[in-house]
């Protein structure tokens, strides 16, 4: 496939407002529209295709990470000057190709319609604050945008650590360096000790993904820092279980006592097809750091923080399935939809709304 081919397709991808372009080894080019795969009159995409476009955008960092990890994200660019999420990874027959398009402009906090809570957290001036969320949820936008309002604070010096460059900030009132992986700095870890060593009062990782990089976000945070950390889970509880799964077993009561100091929150999000018209929004689940949820923290004792978060909602605190709710009593998804999503169906429903049949 050559890069007109690949161009043309991304141009039918804009017109038709597709969320996404995949492309895997033997199938038709497929768009993503309105949660459909759509696929054209295109030929089938052979291996040797998708090898042809991806050689151009991967370095050689990029296919390290995809032989050791199987896939690997990167930053396209089309000649029209869109920028695009490209994901790359292995698959049976060989290498698949997934394009998204990334907002044109930065996100602004109040247009995500998230939880008051989660603005309130650019507030704070140190400690650590892990944003969970799965492939899709939402989660770098969510960063992206709490970017935003740090860089509106004149008494802020913001330093984000990227895999890829998604989102280019404008100059705001904040001192705000942006900076890649591979490009700028040389780990994410080396990108966070040398903020900290330059005086940011700020650190946003976009994705906290190994045991250097976790050790790197501590640190920063018991020396003062606000630490924002992308963290690959579907729920809070995952996230810590995540982040305690980077370093061996024998150094995990370290790590959680030192995690249960610095942290002042965390959240998780996943998005839901909205009710009435087009686009997705955010559930999201927030936990605040009160001395309940550290000493479940320093103990290990994950499996307790949910009903920490459900009897604290007064302090800020909701559960994914108190933000469905809240979701549904705003009409903003249907009961249908809040039920794939749920955890406790009763809690869900507590409004007394019923699934159609």
């Amino acid at each position: 496939m050559d890069t007109q081919r690949l161009e043309t397709l991304l141009v039918a991808m804009n017109r038709l407002g597709a969320s996404a372009l995949h492309l895997l080894p033997g199938r038709q080019p497929a768009l993503r529209v309105q949660r459909r795969f759509v696929a054209g009159d295109e030929q089938p995409v052979q291996s040797a295709d998708i090898d042809e476009v991806v050689r151009d955008m991967l370095f050689a960092d990029h296919r390290e990470r995809l032989a050791r990890e199987g896939h690997v994200e990167v930053l396209y660019v089309s000649r029209s000057g869109r920028r695009y999420r490209a994901t790359v990874a292995e698959v049976d027959g060989g290498t698949s190709l997934v394009l998204r398009p990334l907002p044109q402009g930065t996100p602004r906090l109040e247009a995500l319609e998230l939880p008051d809570q989660v603005g309130a957290l650019a507030r704070w001036r140190n400690g650590f604050v892990p944003v969970a969320g799965c492939f899709g949820s939402g989660k770098g936008t969510t960063l992206a945008a709490l970017v935003g309002v740090l860089n509106q604070d004149p008494a802020r010096h913001v330093v984000t650590i990227e895999d890829a460059i998604e989102f280019v900030h404008e100059n705001g009132p904040a001192l705000l360096h942006q900076q890649e992986v591979g490009t700028h700095v040389a780990t994410a870890a080396a990108g966070i000790q040398q903020a900290v060593a330059a005086g940011a009062d700020a650190v946003v990782v976009g994705d906290l993904r190994d045991g250097e990089a976790l050790e790197a976000a501590i640190t920063a945070a018991e020396s003062g820092c606000l630490v924002f950390a992308g963290v690959e889970a579907g729920s809070i509880t995952g996230a810590l279980t995540a982040l305690c799964g980077h370093v061996a077993v024998a150094q995990q009561p370290r790590l959680r006592a030192r995690l249960a100091r610095v942290l002042r929150a965390a959240t998780a999000q996943s998005l839901v097809p909205r009710s009435h018209r087009a686009g997705r929004v955010a559930v999201v689940e927030v936990l605040v750091a009160t001395g309940a949820v550290r000493d479940a923290i320093r103990s290990g004792r994950f499996d307790e923080l949910p009903a920490i978060v459900a009897r604290c909602r007064g302090l800020g605190m909701q559960t994914a399935d108190v933000a469905l709710r809240t979701l549904l009593a705003r009409h903003q998804i249907t009961p249908d939809e809040a039920l794939l999503h749920a955890g406790d169906r009763d809690e869900v429903l507590a409004r007394g709304w019923t699934p159609t049949r």
